[in-house]
């Protein structure tokens, strides 16, 4: 792959457990859910591997944002993390407002029919939860650029 051909975006939903991760196309359209990996030591060195791998130029990590706007608890974690895996990584770092998107990748998973047993497994839905997340910031980026 050449500097100037579109590189991937990556989506992280961090959990205190796993980390749910999802890239995007290289037309940065279209968000699918990649995997999980355990929340331990060497996930920062995980993620810039998958970062390496990938032809990633951008993470975007879900930020649990308070009702009244402010950083909740899981917030603050998620910013601790970042600055972790930042310490790894040479690309920018973006949050992405992620509220409701467990729940909404458990109502996906319903709506397509998933089967109960599949539904229970939580690496699946944190993997879905990125996708999610990542979705929302690409079509939130595709939305600023149609703007005139």
């Amino acid at each position: 792959m050449s500097d100037t051909e579109p590189k991937r975006a990556l989506g992280i939903d961090f959990g205190s457990r796993r980390i749910g991760l999802a890239v995007s196309d290289q037309s940065r359209t279209l968000a699918t859910g990649y995997t999980t990996i355990e929340n331990n030591d060497e996930a920062p060195g995980n993620i810039a591997r998958i970062v390496d791998e990938k032809k990633i130029d951008v993470i975007v990590f879900g930020l649990p944002v308070s009702i009244e706007g402010g950083d909740t608890r899981k917030a603050k974690e998620v910013k601790r993390f970042a600055a972790d895996v930042e310490k790894e990584v040479s690309v920018p770092i973006v949050f992405h407002d992620e509220s409701f998107t467990s729940r909404d990748a458990m109502e996906t998973m319903i709506a397509m029919n998933t089967k109960r047993k599949q539904r229970r497994d939580k690496g699946r839905i944190d993997s879905m939860a990125a996708a999610l997340i990542l979705q929302s910031y690409l079509d939130t980026e595709q939305h600023k650029s149609d703007r005139p």
